[in-house]
């Protein structure tokens, strides 16, 4: 993709995401967003840092686990970079690119940062295989749930079913992947997908090495990073409904989440805008009214969407330009960013 061409399509996406809001709530949204307290943002704001850092250590743990340290700082730098990437480009395409390249320039092997990137999508999904079902059973069955009971119990559904997931996977994958292929061998639709099924199951095999050699004790710590991670970023809408005073279910706001964060995935603007506003106003207006839905989405956005493209920018500017210094220097000139330490 050209520099301009990306620009500007940049440039719609946040037009896109700035106006659907104000078009279906009009001016009152601004004025309730006006009202929303600072330290409310801050709050959100946090979260996703935190987020970012737990995602840190997740590849810094991945990372020693194939023999290469990773300082925890430039762990950061990475994930910072990926994440603007992967909202700064149609269907997130760019966060695993930008990984796998970042993660080679660390001293990893190709194949070995693809695996430790298709390891973080295994555990990303068996998070989420694990939380959408006990979200939507309590959503279905919990309509006496208090909230201060529906969010641990989220929680422990997600840990305890997760965790046996995890433990499950690394011996028994076989079966689930000759029950994939089988599927999709008849289903007429799903034909096409065979080969980059096939070519997942290579790097899903690495990362079951990878899984293999780290360690049920550093495993439960990556898993346990990965929860953190998702219920931090998962926890910002809940929360920032609650100050503008929303009392539905939080589990239908966790499922309302996923729903969203998919519809944006089909998305071909990045960062999902028009799809995800459009989402959003569909399934909140039930139990908020028009002006603040409007001004929840424009919050909610500027913590999952703006302020991804805000702080990852610089870091992803820094990035590259310090690989396109050391990359011209010559051959054996020490530097302090990279390490290609390697293990015996």
């Amino acid at each position: 993709m050209k520099r301009y061409s990306w620009g500007c399509l940049i440039l719609v996406s946040l037009a896109v995401s700035l106006s659907l809001p104000l078009i279906y709530g009009g001016l009152d949204s601004l004025d309730q967003l006006a009202a929303l307290s600072p330290a409310v943002i801050a709050l959100l704001l946090a979260m996703i840092v935190a987020g970012w850092m737990l995602n840190a250590g997740r590849i810094k743990i991945l990372a020693g686990g194939l023999g290469v340290r990773l300082p925890g700082h430039v762990a950061l730098r990475t994930v910072l970079s990926a994440e603007f990437a992967s909202v700064a480009t149609p269907a997130s395409t760019g966060g695993a690119a930008t990984y796998i390249f970042l993660l080679s320039r660390r001293g990893l092997r190709l194949g070995e940062a693809a695996a430790i990137v298709a390891f973080d999508h295994v555990m990303d999904l068996i998070f989420f295989a694990t939380a959408m079902p006990v979200a939507l059973l309590l959503f279905l069955t919990g309509q006496g749930l208090t909230q201060s009971l529906s969010a641990p119990a989220i929680l422990i559904g997600v840990l305890t079913l997760g965790v046996g997931v995890l433990l499950w996977i690394p011996r028994h994958y076989r079966p689930l992947a000759i029950w994939l292929g089988r599927v999709i061998r008849r289903v007429p639709g799903l034909r096409r997908l065979r080969y980059r099924l096939a070519r997942w199951l290579i790097q899903f095999r690495a990362s079951v090495t990878l899984l293999l050699r780290l360690g049920v004790g550093p495993l439960l710590l990556v898993y346990l990073l990965c929860v953190g991670h998702w219920l931090l970023r998962y926890g910002v809408l809940p929360l920032l409904l609650y100050f503008m005073g929303y009392t539905g279910p939080w589990s239908y706001i966790f499922l309302a989440q996923g729903v969203m964060f998919f519809i944006g995935h089909l998305s071909f603007l990045p960062g999902g805008a028009g799809g995800v506003e459009l989402a959003f106003a569909a399934l909140l207006r039930p139990y908020l009214d028009g002006g603040t839905t409007a001004a929840a989405t424009l919050a909610w956005r500027f913590c999952t969407f703006y302020w991804y493209l805000l702080a990852g920018a610089p870091v992803f500017i820094f990035t590259a330009s310090r690989l396109v210094v050391v990359g011209r220097r010559p051959v054996g000139c020490a530097t302090e960013d990279i390490d290609l330490s390697r293990r015996a």
